[in-house]
């Protein structure tokens, strides 16, 4: 998986639990930015990390 797909991977996965939710737009422009400034280990390490715990999405 590129970095670029984890990244999206990975902020699909953390917005899924919340889809519908008021004020949805406003968070997920601010987890993007946070999301895409982060080193791609980083990024596979949260993916990693989220799939361990039973996230709900993964």
């Amino acid at each position: 998986m590129t970095g670029t797909t984890a990244k999206a991977h990975l902020l699909d996965l953390l917005l899924e639990p919340i889809k519908g939710c008021k004020g949805l737009y406003t968070y997920r422009e601010s987890l993007m930015r946070r999301v895409m400034v982060m080193p791609d280990l980083k990024v596979r390490e949260c993916i990693d990390h989220l799939k361990r715990t039973h996230y709900p999405g993964t």
